[in-house]
């Protein structure tokens, strides 16, 4: 009963803050809104409860919504990106590494803290193979949700200053929506794929799998409608409340060193993927958001919620984000290894 009522209090917070967020103008404000007021509460000492469970729904509403998006015309239009997905691919192992230089030799992290916690890939997969290398996994934790914090904040402000994008005016299809239990019988059906992903542990098994089964569906033309939006904001509401409660008040207190400078570390990050983004973009004819968010070093959900608000292509963005997170999950132990004979000329036999 305590578990249900703290998470009752922290839903409630979480919706307040979408709406605040909402009526601010905020952009993604169903997104942002929760994430600022779960971050804001566990900096005053009062962290918001939010069981997995919760993330895990707004992941599955996400890949359903991203599943409509993946028609036989925007499937074929990712065969012209190859190459800059290829690009992006080889910049993440590059960014990585620079980012686990610094943890290492500034923020003074070990290897395999410093190395796990910079990897451009996601989080749950990243602390897994962590803690085979025993590295610090809550710091590993904590890397990985403050990237997405900072992008999630920080890509909205450069796309609307930068590119003058209107977050309020989305580009909608002229579609009907579906009813309550039309919606209900979907969510089933994705919550079973994602149970099937998530069997056979494969990767972001409750994006990947919702967005596999609905995908398949819309690509057949079998799936012709939309989602209503307070779906949708359900599950946006749900991945900003699961991200900012992972900033409980006694770590923020803490590890305020650690904190700040892998903040810094992170917004050099990003600046410097937007700066090889535009750099591309200078060199080819290719669209310029949708360059930015797939080589942003973010997440799945995150970087497609920005795309479908923005009216972009989603599955060419998605395709930026999901090729760079399998090549990173299949060749990190690999690199790991290499990296220690490079800068330690040892090998780490555990």
């Amino acid at each position: 009963m305590k578990k249900i009522i703290s998470n009752a209090k922290g839903l409630a917070i979480a919706l307040i803050g979408a709406v605040l967020a909402k009526y601010t103008h905020i952009p993604l404000p169903w997104l942002l809104g929760p994430l600022l007021a779960a971050l804001l509460m566990g900096s005053i000492g009062q962290p918001l409860s939010c069981h997995p469970h919760w993330r895990k729904g707004g992941q599955i509403i996400i890949g359903m919504a991203l599943g409509l998006y993946f028609t036989p015309a925007l499937v074929q239009a990712i065969v012209s990106y190859w190459t800059f997905i290829l690009l992006g691919i080889l910049w993440s192992l590059v960014l990585g590494t620079m980012l686990a230089v610094l943890q290492y030799r500034i923020n003074g992290l070990d290897w395999a803290t410093a190395w796990f916690s910079s990897a451009i890939g996601s989080a749950s997969e990243m602390v897994n193979i962590a803690e085979q290398y025993h590295a610090q996994v809550d710091k590993v934790v904590a890397a990985h949700s403050l990237r997405i914090v900072i992008l999630v904040v920080l890509v909205p402000i450069f796309m609307g200053l930068y590119f003058q994008a209107e977050w309020s005016n989305l580009v909608v299809q002229d579609t009907e929506y579906y009813g309550f239990f039309q919606v209900l019988v979907f969510f089933l059906l994705a919550l079973c794929a994602g149970k099937v992903f998530h069997y056979f542990n494969l990767l972001n098994a409750w994006i990947l799998g919702p967005l596999t089964i609905l995908g398949l569906l819309s690509f057949f033309g079998i799936l012709q409608l939309r989602f209503p939006e307070w779906f949708i904001a359900l599950g946006q509401l749900c991945i900003g409340w699961s991200l900012g409660s992972k900033f409980p008040f006694s770590f923020l207190k803490n590890s305020k060193k650690f904190i700040g400078l892998t903040f810094l570390f992170n917004l050099l990050g990003l600046a410097l993927s937007i700066i090889f983004a535009l750099l591309l973009i200078r060199l080819s004819h290719a669209d310029a958001q949708i360059l930015i968010l797939g080589l942003s070093p973010g997440g799945i959900a995150e970087m497609s919620l920005m795309a479908k608000a923005l009216g972009l292509a989603v599955p060419i963005v998605v395709a930026f984000q999901l090729s760079r997170l399998i090549f990173v999950i299949l060749t990190i132990r690999f690199f790991y290894q290499r990296s220690l004979q490079l800068f330690f000329k040892s090998i780490d036999k555990s």
